[in-house]
């Protein structure tokens, strides 16, 4: 990987970590649980070597691969394309 792209994903990950210890420390200051975090696509087994990706929300499988780490991250490019539509 080219030096400046993996330094853009060293400074992005540590802007990511303070984020997310900003949200944590505001939770605490105002005494109520962080929410839990929830994906909208789930990797299912469905079979034998077979894997369903589906949207939690709707219950519709949105894919299946036959490997469950191509099924991963299926699950996890249809979760950026999904927060790219929201976004605009």
């Amino acid at each position: 990987m080219h030096h400046s792209i993996q330094s853009r994903r060293d400074i992005v990950d540590g802007l990511h970590q303070r984020s997310r210890i900003a949200t944590a420390e505001f939770y605490r200051l105002i005494g109520r649980p962080e929410p839990a975090v929830t994906f909208r696509m789930m990797v299912k087994p469905a079979g034998r070597d077979f894997f369903h990706v589906v949207d939690s929300r709707t219950g519709k499988v949105i894919g299946f691969r036959r490997d469950h780490n191509e099924a991963c991250a299926l699950a996890r490019r249809l979760e950026c394309l999904h927060a790219d539509q929201l976004r605009g």
